[in-house]
């Protein structure tokens, strides 16, 4: 008979510590985002530019559509993005100082940096989307 209490003591010892460990972590600690909006590269959108041509850009889920966007040096556009995906996405190019982010079937249009001639890669900085090939390249000729 104390045999069986003990177990029983132990039993419930260990259901109430595993619950108590359980209780530990908050949804925020679990959220495979947790912390993104904080450590996502700098950048902004800017205010679309008046007269501008229109440049549209897709974001499907793990990829760009163009994948490649070619300017002029000093050019002046618009990216008309939309995310044709499931989930969030952004388009992120930090050597322009650029980021918007683009809920799952938003359409927002944005003023793109005139850059210098170069090469420019840009990316979704959602955690794991780079690193899936959400990649593209953004050449400006001289």
């Amino acid at each position: 008979m104390h045999a069986m209490a003990g177990a029983g003591v132990l039993l419930i010892l260990l259901a109430v510590i595993g619950l108590g460990m359980m209780g530990g972590w908050g949804p925020a600690d679990q959220g495979w985002m947790m912390g993104w909006g904080r450590s996502a590269p700098p950048g902004s959108a800017a205010a679309p530019i008046a007269g501008a041509q229109r440049l549209p850009v897709s974001l499907v889920d793990f990829g760009f559509r163009p994948g490649e966007i070619r300017l002029q040096a000093g050019e002046q556009v618009n990216l008309e993005m939309v995310n044709t995906g499931r989930i969030l996405h952004d388009l992120t190019i930090p050597a322009l100082g650029f980021r918007v982010v683009v809920q799952p079937g938003q359409r927002v249009t944005a003023g793109l940096p005139a850059a210098s001639g170069g090469m420019y890669e840009f990316y979704c900085s959602v955690p794991g989307h780079r690193e899936a090939g959400m990649i593209g390249r953004l050449f400006v000729a001289r």
